[in-house]
């Protein structure tokens, strides 16, 4: 059985693409998406985040809100907006951002890899998040995100890859943050045939950069999906996740970095005081410090940029715990600050590097936040080691860009 293998992709019209697709919705707020929504009907808003056309009052988990994402799916291939690929497919996805490229294939992968750790993952999930996209799955039979995979590159991809490149994409278009999408049809025999090779023989794993919450939503529509099929052979499309695996030496991850609302009952200078116990402080000079090696970090308080540098012995030498994002929260969040479990503690905010240093010091210098910090972002190598080693990393400890879009490529699981 191929564990890598193309698939009829659905796909927006050429005409409309740029109408359909949508940029991701982790990235929108609910007033961004519900505007969208009144000002395009061609959205995939609609669809994948259908309680923008409901009231405040009606609960996401509502049965005909995923009814509504059903219906409104259907209409969009009748009308045919959505039109599925005549011939089993891969595509070629290719990301301009600010002078970067970064090009996937996309690809459905068997979910017996998932299950059997050979995607590997780094992050916790939300047993209430992961429900909602069940739910979604299982009504509108269809997955439209692509889980975000990193594999150890491999020269033949690449130059077949490129090879697809050289030709005149089927989409080229900007969408909302700026990044432009290109996306070639892959449809000659010769490269599905060897694509197909080279994947199942030479990407023994890959890696979840972004999409958890995808990967074990589809991983339980699989196995909800095998229980009731009496006939269960493996081979149905349930059994596969729609995926983009990319070169890891292509993908760029950014710092992601913290701000806390309160000093927890100290003032600034015991809050210093207390940091020295763990780190070297230096006060810097400059405006908008970003930490320019490993384990540094900047601290913004007082309309000061701080550089804390971590003493000898004060995190333990393993993938999790060198992380800056674990020095940071060992040392300094939890036991000064108080957070003690940051992915619940409001009294905290996250902030991706492609936002700006600006952006945290705003919050400091509003008096919406008390202080701030600058990470060096993880790389590759550090999300590698933590995901082969079976460990979680903190949360929010990597943020990846440009984002896929949504409702490009989509795939039916039924």
């Amino acid at each position: 059985m191929d564990r890598i293998i193309p698939f009829k992709g659905i796909r927006p019209v050429k005409s409309l693409v740029e109408k359909v697709a949508l940029f991701p919705n982790n990235l929108m707020n609910e007033i961004e998406r519900r505007d969208e929504a009144k000002k395009n009907p061609y959205s995939f808003a609609h669809i994948v985040k259908p309680k923008i056309d409901f009231p405040d009052s009606v609960s996401k988990m509502d049965s005909k809100i995923f009814e509504h994402a059903k219906k409104y799916f259907d209409k969009l291939i009748n009308d045919k907006i959505l039109v599925e690929e005549p011939t089993e497919s891969f595509y070629v996805y290719r990301q301009l951002l600010d002078g970067r490229s970064q090009t996937g294939v996309v690809a459905c992968y068997h979910v017996d890899e998932y299950f059997n750790n050979k995607i590997k993952k780094h992050e916790h999930t939300r047993e209430e998040k992961e429900l909602e996209n069940v739910e979604h799955m299982m009504v509108t039979g269809m997955s439209s995100n692509p889980l975000f995979l990193a594999y150890n590159p491999v020269n033949e991809i690449d130059t077949l890859v490129n090879q697809v490149k050289a030709t005149v994409p089927e989409y080229h278009f900007i969408s909302d943050n700026d990044a432009y999408h290109s996306i070639w049809v892959v449809n000659d025999p010769e490269i599905i045939s060897r694509l197909k090779i080279l994947f199942n023989t030479k990407v023994d794993v890959s890696y979840i950069a972004d999409g958890h919450h995808r990967a074990a939503s589809a991983a339980r529509v699989a196995k909800l999906m095998r229980e009731a099929n009496p006939h269960h052979t493996g081979e149905e499309p349930y059994n596969y996740l729609l995926t983009c695996l990319f070169p890891a030496n292509q993908l760029k991850i950014y710092d992601y970095n913290r701000v806390v609302k309160d000093l927890n009952g100290l003032t600034e200078e015991e809050l210093i005081e207390k940091v020295k116990e763990k780190f070297d402080v230096i006060e810097m000079k400059e405006k908008e410090f970003a930490p320019s090696s490993l384990h540094k970090i900047g601290m913004y308080l007082g309309e000061h940029w701080f550089e804390l540098t971590p003493k000898p012995n004060t995190f333990k030498n393993d993938p999790v715990n060198r992380l800056v994002v674990s020095i940071l929260q060992h040392n300094i969040l939890d036991p000064i600050l108080g957070i003690k479990d940051p992915r619940t503690d409001k009294r905290m905010d996250f902030y991706p590097g492609t936002k700006g240093l600006t952006s945290i010091e705003k919050r400091v210098d509003k008096g919406k936040s008390a202080v701030a910090f600058a990470l060096y972002p993880v790389s590759m190598q550090q999300l590698f080691e933590v995901s082969d080693v079976g460990e979680i990393m903190p949360p929010k400890s990597t943020w990846f860009e440009p984002k896929l879009l949504s409702g490009l490529i989509i795939y039916s699981i039924k």
